[in-house]
């Protein structure tokens, strides 16, 4: 039997515990890890999909699907399936019923379904009347972004651990022009890492900007 999946495939290392910061967001896991359904929404690079990889890799029977398009004719074997981005799905009326035919499955199984978006329910406009009343009654969680200063703890952490140091100049440097995901400023830490071993060069805003051609 499968135990776990996740669609598509993501670098391990992008999407691990250690890489990710709880901020403000204390309760989220324990929430994750309840027997219900959940909705969780939140606004762009706040780590919904970094949480939900986090999820996948710690639970049995769990899949994890970010694509609009795979097939989920199936999905209900798994204890937990997580639909990472509902928001592409909603508004479509051959997806909605797809999903209100998973939903159905994965009751009769007393398994559960883990949505995430950037939206609250109630701000999508959905086809399915029965759908979207189906899912108002989900447990919801706003996830919240780490407060700024946060973010540059987390983005130094991430450096130190590469054996480097990061002033905070540089840092706020980053957080403005690169990203504030967390899985994001992984992979940008991982380059900026390998360059300046490369160029034999300490991470400054000049090297920042010639690697990521700002």
């Amino acid at each position: 039997m499968i135990d776990r999946l996740v669609l598509p495939l993501e670098p391990n290392e992008t999407y691990t515990r250690e890489g990710f910061r709880i901020g403000v967001n204390h309760n989220l896991f324990s929430l994750l890890s309840a027997p219900d359904h959940v909705w969780l929404h939140g606004d762009q690079a706040v780590g919904k999909t970094h949480a939900m990889h986090i999820l996948v890799a710690e639970l049995d029977q769990s899949v994890l699907v970010t694509d609009a398009d795979y097939e989920l004719n199936g999905l209900e074997v798994f204890s937990t399936v997580v639909l990472d981005g509902i928001d592409q799905w909603i508004g479509n009326a051959q997806k909605e019923l797809e999903i209100f035919g998973l939903y159905e499955r994965l009751v009769r199984a007393q398994h559960r379904l883990v949505l995430t978006s950037r939206s609250k329910l109630e701000s999508l406009d959905f086809v399915l009347p029965d759908l979207k009343s189906r899912f108002s009654m989900f447990s919801s969680y706003h996830m919240l972004p780490l407060p700024p200063e946060e973010q540059l703890g987390f983005l130094q952490d991430l450096v130190k651990k590469k054996g480097a140091t990061l002033n905070g100049e540089v840092g706020r440097y980053l957080l403005r022009h690169l990203t504030r995901s967390q899985s994001g400023l992984v992979q940008a830490v991982g380059r900026l890492n390998e360059e300046s071993i490369f160029r034999n060069r300490t991470i400054s805003i000049p090297l920042v900007k010639e690697v990521f051609s700002l």
